[in-house]
């Protein structure tokens, strides 16, 4: 009888593992991320009003006052806004624990290309977080939800800041992965290198339009923001595949 586990050759370490097992390896390693993700919401819950109030008084102008228009509006606020928060603390571990599951079939080369990625993708989703948060927002807000306060009063509710800003945030935290997209893309043979360097006037086109879509600026403030920042993403994915 030929033993299960014989060591598969051209990968040292590596293991023919019966596909039952990669379920079972893969479920126990995702369980682990979501027992940390609600355990840092359990945590972070009873913070989150403060957070809300603080996140209220940087983007709301003065005098506008908070509105609820259904009774858990409030709670599911505060809920959305620990999630966010968890799922930024969480994304790490998210990663390593990936990082860990395919680690046995990849050869060294591809280890520390793997592990250069997991600080890189961190890094890079809090970088866009911090563009969402303090340049796309603050537009978003001021022209477009305000923009009536000369012919109507402003009432919003907080579902909808929360929504508006945990969105965006989210949005940009993984749209700014671009770059490390791109570079396993051609180093998997999904899509060549030359093929992107010589369609780049249509990427420029795709960009602008999810510029557009997921930032409502009348006055295209916030989408010229988006679509700049997009294009940098794209050159840096370019220039990083070319060395890589």
């Amino acid at each position: 009888m030929v033993d299960t586990y014989d060591r598969i050759a051209g990968v040292p370490g590596d293991l023919d593992t019966p596909l039952s097992e990669h379920f079972k390896e893969l479920s126990h390693r995702m369980m682990i991320v979501l027992i940390a993700l609600f355990g840092i919401m359990i945590v972070l819950y009873p913070f989150s009003e403060n957070v809300l109030m603080r996140l209220w008084d940087n983007f709301i102008p003065q005098g506008v006052g908070m509105f609820v228009y259904s009774p858990l509006e409030w709670v599911i606020a505060k809920l959305k806004l620990s999630l966010v928060v968890s799922i930024a603390f969480v994304f790490p571990l998210f990663l390593y624990e990936m990082f860990k599951f395919a680690s046995r079939g990849l050869y060294s080369n591809e280890k520390k290309f793997f592990v250069t990625i997991v600080p890189s993708s961190f890094i890079l989703f809090f970088f866009g977080a911090y563009i969402s948060y303090y340049l796309v927002l603050p537009f978003m807000f001021d022209y477009v939800i305000f923009y009536s306060n000369g012919v109507a009063i402003s009432q919003i509710s907080v579902q909808t800041v929360m929504s508006s800003v945990t969105t965006l945030i989210l949005g940009f935290g993984l749209i700014f992965q671009l770059p490390l997209i791109m570079i396993a893309a051609i180093k998997m043979g999904i899509v060549e290198y030359e093929f992107l360097r010589k369609k780049r006037i249509f990427v420029y086109m795709t960009l602008l339009g999810l510029s557009v879509f997921i930032s409502p600026d009348p006055t295209f403030i916030a989408q010229s923001i988006s679509a700049f920042a997009f294009v940098i993403l794209f050159e840096m994915g370019l220039l990083l595949a070319r060395w890589v």
